[in-house]
This record gives C-alpha cells, structure tokens and sequence, in this order.
C-alpha cells in the first residue's frame, strides 16, 4: 500500500514538470537563441547561463541587446506584458574579441621592422681613391672620388675632398680604398718633405729662396728647412702659403 502511494506521488510530480515545461521556455533554449544572435552579429562566444531553469514563454519577441560596447554582457527581455528580463554573461573568443589588437600588433612591428630597415640602409657620402697611391704620397684632386655606402658598413672616413687634398699617406693604398684617417698623417700647413719658400728680411730688403721643409708645423711653428742653393739647413716660422720666415 505505501508503495502504490509513493508511485502515484512521484505520477504527479512528473505530470506537473511534463506540463510546466509544455508551457515555459528553458534556460538551453534561451541559450540557443542567443548564440544565434552572436552569431548574426559576427562574435565567436558562448553564453554563460543555467541550461537547467525555466521560465515563462514568451508568446511575443525576445529581445537581445549587448550592455555595454563589448558583447561580455547581454540582456534578454521578453516583450510579453510581465514577460522575464535577463542579464547574461557572454564568454567571448579571445582571438576574435583582439583580432584588431591582433592586427595592430602585427603593423606596428611591420613599421618598425621597416624603419629599422631604412635606417639600416641610409646611405653616407663617403671618399674612395681612384688611382693606386703609394706611402709618402701627397693626396691631389684627381686621386680621389665621392661614392655612396651604406651607413652600417662604415665607422670613420671622409666625405669633404677639401679635407685630403694635400694630405701625405702612411701607407701604400690600391685603388678603391675608402679613404680612413689611420691611413694619412697628421694634417699640418707645412709637412717634412714640402717644397717651401724661404723669405728673409734685411733691413727694407726682402730676399725668397726655395727651401725644402726638414718637419712638419702649422702655422706659427718653428721648424727646420734647408736651403736648396746653399744646402744649409736654418730654422724659420710657419707663415701663411708655405712660406718660411727665418729665425734670428
């Protein structure tokens, strides 16, 4: 007897879920219905929502709308007259949610990697030797050329002819070589092995001779310079033009 009892509760209870669910839409179909929507509006994402709880039916429409600018957030109104209203959250797919980010990433680090590139590749004005020079030699115009290099390949040279013209080697070059101030001695107005003038004064009488500088000086320097006619060798000042003015 307390079986039949138990058997006829548990009839009813069936019968009363059987009819609920007949006339109440589940939390899986309202799930359904809003992953459709994301999907109409282009997101990747799956609600976060109980599929097991009910409610009402909605005769009329259900309304979707995202809260906020992201779709994290979603509300579900059903436009019957005291029809459920519900707030879901929405788990969105972190490749589609940053796709912008992505690809902003990705030119950003293309801008760089071109700007490194540019800078990489700037090229420098730079001296090269035309001819095959050889040590002692003095720099002149037609030994020398202007070329375009790369930045990267470069650390020290030249990139004004003016600044070589003149200028004696240390060593022995073969044509093509980039120009580098370890290859040229000290610049000085006057260097050891110029043929020089040699101006002396007596009295109101100026006399010139050729002479041939023994040291090199700048301006203002006393040096040595011997004297081409007499041989003598005579210390002088450094003046302008290669010209000596004799100490006394």
């Amino acid at each position: 007897m307390f079986i039949m009892i138990i058997k006829n509760f548990l009839l009813v209870i069936l019968i009363f879920l059987i009819n609920k669910q007949a006339t109440a839409i589940s939390g899986e179909e309202i799930s359904a219905k809003v992953s459709q929507w994301l999907i109409k509006e282009g997101i990747k994402g799956t609600p976060v929502f109980s599929k097991n709880t009910f409610y009402q039916d909605c005769n009329d429409e259900i309304e979707i709308k995202k809260v906020f600018q992201n779709y994290k957030t979603i509300k579900v109104n059903c436009l019957d007259k005291n029809g459920f209203k519900l707030i879901m959250r929405v788990q969105t797919s972190k490749k589609t949610e940053n796709k912008k980010q992505i690809k902003l990433k990705k030119l950003s680090k293309s801008l760089i990697r071109n700007k490194v590139s540019k800078k990489k590749n700037e090229l420098l004005k730079i001296i090269k030797l035309k001819n095959s020079v050889e040590k002692n030699d003095i720099i002149e115009l037609d030994d020398i050329e202007t070329v375009l290099v790369e930045k990267k390949h470069q650390t020290s040279f030249f990139s004004n002819k003016k600044e070589l013209i003149g200028r004696k080697l240390k060593k022995n070059l073969k044509m093509g070589q980039i120009l580098h101030p370890r290859h040229l001695f000290e610049s000085f107005d006057i260097n050891n092995g110029d043929i020089i003038s040699i101006v002396s004064n007596l009295g109101n009488v100026s006399v010139t001779v050729s002479g041939e500088a023994q040291d090199s000086g700048n301006l203002g320097d006393l040096i040595k310079v011997k004297n081409l006619k007499s041989g003598k060798v005579i210390k002088g000042y450094v003046n302008k033009d290669k010209k000596i003015k004799i100490f006394r």
